[in-house]
């Protein structure tokens, strides 16, 4: 299978730092972070079923987690790094967690999920009618209403899903179905959850944060799901903070 593509920054010299990102959305959707972290090699990749890498099935967790795993020991010099992964993005992470464990460093889950049933994951086929009919740049439109992305961010996202079809978006929501549990995890991991998300991603996160090892929890005040887009000179302190064990921003308020 050919690999997934993705854009990169910085020198391959630096700590990796590899952004898994949420789902319509695609790599592009780190820029503000890959412009900023200029001291670490960063990877963005385009996720199975999106932007440059839609040719690729999405299948199920395992697989798209795999190749995630083979960027990192293909393309980061000692075949580890730091994961950020948001929404769909941090799906992909936990599954990186319980499965390629050595590839990671450290890790960051924001605004995403603990496992789904599935009979709640195929209530939303009922959506696909609707789906099927957008076009990409009505697709970006609500995209960027739903998760408050700014409206700069609208017109290449309309780009980005031109690829994306209703099939994937179900591909995607079956993968919640398969979120392993991490009772024996070892790599320290961020939870963060914007507090304006929704009651769901809230629970998911204060779950999260409460049942895995070696993690801790924060509410980030005032931002919503996509706030690395919302907030990046924020989102890229924490980052960067994090990956590098110095003390949080004071902004964050930790879950209880």
């Amino acid at each position: 299978m050919d690999p997934i593509y993705s854009t990169q920054s910085g020198s391959p010299a630096n700590p990796a730092i590899v952004f898994l990102h949420g789902s319509p959305l695609t790599g592009r959707m780190w820029t503000p972070q890959l412009e900023r972290l200029t001291e670490f090699f960063c990877l963005a990749p385009d996720l199975p079923g999106h932007g440059h890498s839609a040719a690729i099935p999405t299948r199920n967790l395992a697989s798209v987690s795999e190749q995630v795993a083979r960027l990192i020991r293909e393309r980061v010099p000692g075949g580890r790094a730091h994961v950020v992964g948001l929404s769909y993005g941090g799906v992909i992470a936990q599954s990186l967690l319980k499965f390629a464990p050595e590839v990671v460093n450290t890790t960051i889950l924001s605004g995403t999920s603990n496992r789904m049933a599935r009979w709640l994951v195929e209530t939303q086929r009922l959506n696909e009618p609707i789906m099927r009919l957008l076009k990409p740049e009505q697709l970006a439109g609500l995209v960027c209403q739903q998760f408050g992305i700014p409206k700069a961010y609208r017109q290449p996202m309309a780009g980005d899903f031109a690829t994306f079809s209703a099939s994937t978006m179900m591909d995607v929501l079956m993968t919640f179905t398969e979120i392993p549990t991490l009772t024996e995890n070892q790599v320290p991991l961020l939870v963060l959850v914007g507090e304006k998300e929704t009651f769901l991603a809230k629970q998911a996160a204060r779950h999260l944060a409460k049942t895995i090892p070696h993690a801790h929890g924060y509410t980030v005040p005032a931002l919503g799901h996509v706030w690395n887009l919302q907030n990046p000179d924020l989102f890229t302190e924490t980052v960067r903070a994090w990956v590098n064990e110095k003390t949080l921003p004071s902004e964050l308020r930790r879950i209880v």
